[in-house]
């Protein structure tokens, strides 16, 4: 049977799936979703109700007469109007900006602000204010898993125009960060860049770049499998520091990886998530000699029996506290197939918490998010963040094999804030196809899709967080072009749950001297109660760029509160070391700007 047969096959199973699952469960084609409650671990214990808003706000993403081959999903207030924009980038499609403006009924209307890139092959990215003039800026990294390219950064000029015209400027050229240049050589080279993290590395006020690079096809052997390491120069201009940084020796074909302050000195150290081979975890011995160089500390720091070198087959990364207590601890997410030679864990993903800086130990086994994990061909697109607002991150993983049939799956956090996490299978209340335009009926591909750049974010500024999916498979398959077969429509999960969330938003500014502008590593400790009589206890965040697979939550830290009534204070760790409490004017369900 040939490829198209095949992929043919598996639409009409898929078909049929859904029609017998209609048969018994109740569906809400008018908003999308399906209904099906089940308890929550919010404050109330409440049941959620989940429908895909992204056809009736414009997100569902019809632009140019056709669907896209969805890959990065980044989330930045580019006009800083406190509506989260959106980059959406789509290898061999076009690639634009949609800003976020105001709907009916309290729902956003998302409209085309600027197509930045056509037919390239728009990898992943990441938002930044690398020039510290108010505004975030955008990176997109060329290539990935399907080709080689020369990558972008576009300049924000909002605040060039007086804050009136949200517009892009390529400004690659001057920056000088289209690629590598090899040794020997004075111009750069196309290269597979997989994925884009901003972070000031070196802590000088300035955002910094580090490209993580796959070996993929066409790649030169004098580069391949070389990451990029871009040093911010302070006047529009970035150096290639890799190798002076210490982080040119690994040579691995490199996904999606995550700054990590994993010890909690001020600087940024680094998760090289890497697929094939082992990942690398670098510390940044910049509080230590003064200078910014990164020392290998995989295995001192793996706990005694683990290794923070697997999963191999590890697809991307993500940064948070998933037990609260002040340390950043690792989400690797695993593609398949299992087993792996020589790991000390089962085929799945890893949880690895942070043991106080000193090691990390994996406890996704317990967790349980890898009771529905899928061995071959599985997650790409995945995300953290707290969508029932109980103070603990939730995880959606988003299957990304073009032919797998795979559903995404939502694991939804029942352990309570200070506590090992754990997870309830919620994959259901995301388990629907999308909803579907009449006019366009028959653009829709079968149901399921394949995941992946995704965001959790508050898109509609409610204070209840929304998943955002880019749906879409490659620009080829497997040397056979699959045209629109590839094109799917993009997804924006609401929850509803039965009783409003407590929350707070932080939103953290830098002066742009001894902190970036975006303000990336800026930890917080929100001291919050029941009452002003009742006992407080704190729940902590961290502003981090780049997020999962192809991925940036976007500018501001959020606080699940639980059933808190009260904000006592916000303890602000800036990364140049200062310290700042605030005691007044915090009200819960309000988002608060600090400055440096």
């Amino acid at each position: 049977m040939g490829l198209l047969s095949s992929i043919a096959a598996l639409r009409r199973r898929t078909r049929l799936t859904c029609m017998l699952a209609v048969a018994v469960l109740v569906w809400t084609s008018a908003a999308g979703g399906r209904r099906k409650t089940a308890t929550s671990s919010a404050a109330s214990q409440t049941a959620a109700t989940v429908t895909d808003i992204a056809l009736t706000t414009g997100y569902q993403d019809y632009l140019f007469g056709h669907f896209k081959r969805g890959r990065t999903t980044i989330a930045a207030d580019f006009d800083n109007d406190g509506r989260v924009d959106f980059f959406v980038g789509n290898p061999g499609d076009e690639s634009f900006v949609l800003r976020n403006t105001a709907g009916s009924g309290g729902l956003p209307s998302f409209v085309l602000a600027q197509t930045l890139l056509i037919g390239e092959l728009a990898a992943s990215g990441g938002a930044a204010d690398y020039d510290n003039d108010g505004d975030w800026d955008l990176f997109v990294a060329v290539g990935g898993s399907e080709g080689t390219g020369f990558s972008h950064l576009f300049k924000n000029l909002w605040m060039e125009s007086g804050q009136k015209t949200l517009s892009f400027q390529d400004v690659t050229a001057q920056a000088g960060v289209s690629g590598p240049v090899p040794p020997g050589q004075s111009a750069p080279i196309p290269v597979a860049a997989e994925g884009a993290a901003w972070g000031d590395y070196d802590n000088d006020g300035w955002a910094d770049l580090f490209v993580s690079v796959n070996i993929g096809p066409g790649t030169l052997p004098i580069i391949a499998g070389r990451n990029i390491l871009w040093r911010n120069n302070h006047n529009g201009t970035f150096t290639d520091t890799t190798k002076n940084a210490g982080l040119s020796a690994t040579l691995r074909g490199t996904r999606h990886s995550s700054w990590i302050d994993f010890d909690n000195d001020g600087d940024l150290d680094l998760f090289e998530n890497n697929y094939v081979e082992r990942n690398v975890l670098w510390r940044n011995l910049l509080k230590d000699t003064g200078k910014p160089f990164f020392e290998d500390v995989t295995s001192g720091k793996s706990a005694p029996g683990q290794d923070l070198g697997y999963p191999l087959l590890s697809y991307a990364s993500a940064v948070a506290d998933f037990n609260n207590d002040g340390w950043q601890d690792l989400l690797v997410v695993m593609r398949g197939p299992g087993p792996e030679p020589g790991s000390p864990y089962p085929p799945g993903h890893a949880l690895f918490l942070n043991l106080a800086g000193k090691s990390f130990t994996n406890v996704a086994q317990q967790t349980t998010i890898n009771t529905a994990f899928q061995p071959v061909d599985g997650v790409m697109g995945c995300q953290v963040g707290d969508l029932n607002a109980d103070g603990v991150p939730d995880v959606f993983l988003g299957e990304g094999s073009p032919t797998s049939g795979h559903f995404n799956q939502f694991y939804l956090s029942d352990s309570g804030v200070n506590a090992t996490p754990h997870f309830l299978d919620r994959s259901y209340l995301i388990g629907f196809p999308a909803p579907v335009d009449p006019s366009r009926k028959n653009a829709y591909v079968a149901y399921p899709y394949k995941a992946h750049g995704s965001v959790i974010v508050d898109a509609d500024g409610d204070g209840a967080l929304e998943i955002a999916v880019a749906d879409g498979g490659p620009i080829d398959g497997g040397n056979v072009n699959l045209g629109n077969l590839q094109r799917e429509p993009n997804r924006l999960f609401k929850f509803s749950w039965g009783a409003p969330l407590a929350w707070f938003k932080v939103r953290a500014l830098g002066d742009g001297k001894t902190v970036s502008r975006d303000a990336f590593n800026t930890r917080f400790n929100l001291t919050v109660s029941v009452g002003s009589s009742g006992t407080p206890w704190v729940v902590r965040g961290t502003l981090v760029g780049n997020s999962g697979f192809s991925a940036q939550n976007g500018p501001e830290v959020y606080f699940g509160l639980r059933n808190a009534t009260q904000i006592r204070s916000l303890e602000v760790i800036w990364p140049d070391g200062t310290r700042k409490t605030i005691t007044s004017g915090l009200t819960p369900n309000t988002t608060y700007t600090v400055q440096r």
